[in-house]
């Protein structure tokens, strides 16, 4: 393992997932939105949220 990190529900919560590259031709939104294949875990963090609140949500991740 070379490496972790975490968010919690309130960090994509409150992304601006309309925002662009700086070439300005791909959104936040194409690459990690909710129509991506991090829809799910988007859902699945936004539900946990409504019961535990959005910063005792996390999702963890590891790099190899």
């Amino acid at each position: 393992m070379h490496g972790t990190t975490w968010l919690t529900w309130a960090e994509p919560a409150a992304t601006d997932w309309q925002e662009t590259d700086a070439s300005g031709t791909r959104s936040r939104a194409s690459a990690a939105g909710p129509d991506s294949d991090w829809g799910r875990v988007w859902s699945v963090m936004r539900i946990l949220s409504e019961v535990h609140g959005a910063e005792n949500v996390r999702l963890v991740v590891w790099f190899h």
